[in-house]
């Protein structure tokens, strides 16, 4: 080879040289751009999550519960505990009467005349034919009331009036349409005998009527509110809800007339509520089964809204339960969580979330180092945070103007925090 060729040779491989290491310097160059720009990116990964939608409001708990008062001046014994479960007919408390049985002794004069009067009544019922007599003087007595009208002779009207009345009593009577006739002569003697023996003991026993659960916590508002009035009330009588709690122990020194404990049925009670602004309550309806968080407890309680209304721009409703009522028996004003909505799935920050072709997406690095949009289907949000769906099995979801199925992020997907300021295709380390 003669040295023209040596050095053409020589040039060339310098040429291959140059150019190559040239393709190598722009390469390096192009990729260190993004590189560098992304280097400044933050990202966060994608976790699964839930977002609720709840409003707090101002509550009062309605129970259907019935007082038992004191009939007696004394000292009062506990025999049941506080929130203790009760059946029909259980000892619940005594009272131990002080000198005076004045009205243990009224009560038996009263149930003695009530035995005398059903008596009475019996007695009447036996006489044969007492009851077609009784209809058939009434009968007779109004036509003689008529023709006397007619012949103006209206004293003698007056007179033939008391006698209907006595007749349409005595009728009555007979018929077994009076009230004392109707009563158990059985039953009363045995409150009769009762009463004797508390007299004689000086103690006044004190059973329930009921099955519930007992209390002897106090707090003035039992004869306020009421189950059985739940429809009557309105916003209105959130104001009458001020409490004046009075717990009764063990030795208490009790009088006449005063409450000694309650029994309260432990199926049905209700929540009342209002809310300051009706817009709180938007999308709420009668009817619909509501989720709510009493006293900021961790435990969900759900209820039927039977009531809703409002009234001066504030809202009011009415919640029922038929369950857990003993975790919340002593509680009467209370402050609840009311949750409208809750949304499981993918968790993202909000500021993550951007638009491509007005399509809702994020941004994300694959394994590769390379940004990829994909689409995000909310389903539903706060300030901070937005809960987005997994798609099908494999991550696709449906994106409005597409015929297909498009891939949605996956969970630990690195997602970037730059709203879009990223283009797809970069690169990132």
């Amino acid at each position: 080879m003669s040295k023209e060729e040596r050095d053409k040779k020589r040039k060339k491989k310098r040429k291959l040289r140059i150019f190559f290491i040239s393709f190598v310097l722009i390469y390096l160059l192009f990729r260190s751009v993004p590189v560098l720009y992304a280097s400044n990116i933050k990202t966060t990964l994608v976790e699964e999550g839930f977002i609720e939608e709840s409003v707090d409001l101002k509550a009062v708990i309605i129970r259907n519960e019935r007082l038992y008062k004191s009939d007696g001046e004394g000292k009062i014994s506990i025999l049941k505990g506080e929130g203790e479960r009760v059946k029909v007919g259980a000892k619940i408390a005594e009272v131990t009467l002080d000198s005076d049985q004045s009205a243990l002794t009224s009560k038996l004069n009263e149930v003695n005349e009530k035995i005398n009067s059903v008596e009475k009544v019996n007695k009447e019922k036996e006489i044969k034919d007492d009851s077609k007599k009784a209809i058939k003087n009434t009968e007779e007595l109004l036509e003689m009331i008529q023709e006397k009208v007619a012949e103006g002779d209206y004293d003698e009207v007056n007179s033939l009036k008391e006698q209907l009345y006595a007749s349409v009593g005595k009728q009555a009577i007979v018929s077994g349409d009076d009230t004392l006739a109707n009563q158990s002569l059985e039953q009363l003697n045995i409150e009769k005998e009762r009463l004797i023996k508390e007299i004689k003991n000086n103690t006044i026993n004190y059973f329930s009527q009921e099955a519930g659960i007992a209390s002897f916590k106090i707090d003035g508002l039992e004869e306020i509110f009421n189950g059985k009035n739940i429809n009557d009330y309105s916003i209105d009588d959130m104001k009458k809800a001020e409490e004046r709690i009075r717990k009764i122990e063990k030795g208490d020194k009790v009088s006449v007339g005063d409450t000694i404990f309650k029994i309260m049925d432990n199926y049905n009670w209700y929540i009342m509520a209002t809310a300051d602004e009706v817009k709180k309550l938007d999308g709420l309806e009668k009817g619909d089964i509501v989720t709510l968080v009493i006293n900021n407890n961790d435990k969900k309680i759900r209820g039927r809204l039977v009531k809703i209304e409002s009234s001066k721009g504030q809202a009011f409703i009415v919640v029922k339960f038929n369950k857990f009522f003993h975790d919340y028996y002593d509680l009467r004003n209370i402050d609840i969580k009311l949750i409208k909505s809750s949304n499981e799935g993918l968790k993202i920050p909000v500021k993550a979330i951007s638009e491509k072709e007005g399509t809702s997406g994020v941004y994300i690095k694959d394994t590769s180092g390379i940004i990829k949009f994909r689409p995000i289907k909310i389903l539903g949000q706060n300030e901070d945070f937005a809960i987005v769906s997994k798609g099908d099995s494999n991550s696709y979801i449906d994106v409005k103007g597409s015929d297909k199925k498009i891939r949605t992020v996956r969970l630990f997907d690195e997602i970037l925090l730059s709203r879009g300021k990223t283009k797809e295709g970069q690169i990132v380390d």
